[in-house]
């Protein structure tokens, strides 16, 4: 029998990794289809790698919401592919025996600036707080762009330097196809 893996962004797993004080509504959404995704994976029998969460350790659990270009910086991909280094051998290692096991994809999480798969935020917004005049004008330049967030993009490259082919969903995206 063929073990058939998937990897999850850190969220998936822990919320506790998540922003605290984000819309209540959203949240509770996202925890939902999160439970009903982690409900297939364990009644499908899936293995589960988890990713680690580059926000929480990188600027810690009392940090703010970011745009995608904040952590596109030199800092951000070299801590991200320090953190990805052992995922990426892993997947390595599974890959090198497909009579034993399937890698079925990357999920992960659709906004997020890290995690992000198929779009992300991203815009002027620096984390400034100033005297406050500019903010309306800053926060109004976040748009949602469909591409990967920070992570996401620095894991596909890895893979790609391995010449490995894995597929990255949303949760939406996998469970369409499933």
């Amino acid at each position: 029998m063929i073990q058939k893996i998937i990897v999850v962004s850190h969220c998936f797993l822990n919320d506790a990794a998540k922003l605290r004080n984000q819309d209540k509504e959203e949240m509770a959404a996202e925890r939902a289809a999160k439970r009903n995704f982690l409900l297939h994976v364990l009644s499908e029998e899936y293995e589960m790698i988890q990713l680690p969460c580059p926000e929480l350790l990188l600027y810690g659990s009392r940090r703010w919401g970011h745009a995608a270009s904040q952590f596109d910086t030199t800092h951000f991909r070299k801590e991200a592919r320090r953190m990805l280094e052992p995922i990426v051998m892993q997947l390595e290692e599974y890959a090198a025996y497909p009579d034993r096991y399937e890698i079925l994809g990357i999920i992960g999480i659709d906004g997020s600036p890290s995690c992000g798969v198929n779009h992300t935020y991203d815009g002027e917004w620096g984390g400034e707080f100033g005297s406050g005049a500019a903010i309306p004008a800053i926060l109004d330049s976040l748009r949602k762009v469909n591409k990967p967030g920070i992570f996401m993009r620095i894991l596909k490259e890895m893979l790609h330097e391995k010449h490995l082919c894995v597929r990255f969903y949303s949760i939406d995206t996998f469970m369409a196809g499933r």
